[in-house]
């Protein structure tokens, strides 16, 4: 593994291009005997309707979706386990510890805030917390099927649409994205803090090689990543503003190597071509392994920052703008830590920092362990397949990249 630090990625001024290319399972109601502190966090977790711990006696379930509905609907009950406090146009929900399934991508609608137990980060990241003061969201399954349909792309993304080389499927519904893409949808006027998120995913589905979505956190847009199909969409499709995504951490609740998220955050292009999705603010994520990227800012984005992150084990770029031919401005990357770009696919592709596409872009203290370079069978051959993977960073002139 070699290490990159750079004080300062210096500003990419982008003028030219460079580079190479739930329900809860049920049962009967067990009796067990509180003993101490744990126990009765578990009690309480079932009461609440939380996955994975014995049922307490007598306690009525909530199911999942009752939690999903509570934040997908419009009310805010100051009672009950999830309380939640109004304040002018803004419904505050406040999440306690403990573990609850996630089944589909749920939408977070404007002016919401959710707010978990408490900061699952220490100050040594990879350290993985005590998650019986912790709020986790796990999903109730994921993708193992490598030939799922997940975004209609070609089976041939970088060549055209030909006989031989059809769509990977055409039947994909944008209720089926939804139950794929397990996570939060936010909408404008968003924060969510205090969380933990477990996927299940097993593997990055050849039909999101050219990647799509699936990030535990995304904007809406569209489902297609140059959104070819415009009746596929998540949520309205439309723009947001006002986004912060903070004390997070992701992939290590399990403590299965092969369970993970496709991303952690996807802002999605979406068909507005005169509207940017903006001020998105990610700070303090952790991730110990995702399937494919870190964050993606992908289309048109403006004033978007992360901050104080800390990505490892992807199966592609960890820091990426995708700003392809939009006037992508304005997004900063800062003090922040990728490692082992790539190694979750052997090395295939990924580097810790990548553009495909932007105006300006500025990436800055920002520290890289890298993995060992793959040029045999790397996923881009150009340059002897120097830049496919391992770079602390590289712009791109692939998918559809212009400066």
């Amino acid at each position: 593994m070699a290490l990159w630090s750079v004080a300062l990625l210096s500003s990419m001024l982008l003028a030219g291009a460079a580079g190479s290319a739930d329900a809860p399972s049920e049962g009967k109601a067990q009796q067990h005997t509180n003993q101490g502190k744990a126990q009765q966090h578990r009690a309480a977790a079932q009461l609440r309707g939380h996955a994975g711990f014995p049922n307490a006696p007598g306690a009525a379930r909530l199911l999942a979706e009752d939690w999903v509905q509570l934040i997908e609907g419009g009310e805010c009950p100051s009672a009950g386990e999830i309380t939640c406090k109004k304040d002018g146009l803004w419904r505050h929900f406040k999440f306690p510890a403990g573990e609850f399934r996630i089944s589909r991508q749920v939408s977070v609608p404007e002016h919401t805030v959710l707010v978990g137990n408490g900061n699952p980060n220490g100050e040594d990241r990879a350290k993985r917390p005590d998650y019986n003061s912790q709020t986790v969201f796990v999903a109730s399954d994921g993708v193992s099927d490598d030939q799922v349909c997940y975004c209609q792309n070609l089976e041939k993304s970088w060549e055209p649409l030909s006989p031989s080389n059809p769509y990977h499927c055409q039947e994909l519904t944008n209720e089926q994205a939804k139950s794929l893409r397990k996570g939060f949808l936010l909408s404008s006027n968003t924060l969510i803090e205090n969380i933990a998120f477990q996927g299940k995913d097993t593997l990055r589905p050849s039909d999101n090689g050219a990647l799509c979505g699936g990030g535990v956190f995304e904007t809406p847009g569209c489902v297609h990543n140059q959104c070819e199909f415009p009746h596929l969409m998540t949520g309205d499709g439309k723009p947001v503003t006002n986004v912060t995504i903070q004390n997070i951490r992701l992939n290590d609740y399990a403590n299965d190597p092969q369970l993970a998220s496709q991303l952690a955050v996807w802002v999605a292009q979406t068909s507005d071509a005169e509207t940017p999705t903006s001020q998105v603010h990610v700070k303090n994520l952790v991730a110990m392994f995702l399937h494919a990227d870190g964050i993606n800012f992908h289309g048109f984005v403006q004033d978007s920052m992360v901050d104080d992150c800390y990505i490892q084990n992807t199966g592609d770029d960890i820091y990426a703008v995708w700003g392809s031919h939009f006037d992508t401005r304005g997004i900063i990357f800062q003090n922040s830590v990728a490692v082992d770009a790539g190694r979750a696919r052997q090395n295939h592709y990924g580097s810790c920092v990548a553009v495909y596409g932007a105006k300006e872009a500025t990436f800055r203290n920002l520290t890289c362990f890298a993995p060992e370079q793959n040029t045999g069978d790397c996923y881009d051959a150009r340059n002897d397949g120097e830049t496919c993977n391992g770079c602390l960073g590289i712009i791109k002139e692939s998918f559809d990249a212009d400066y």
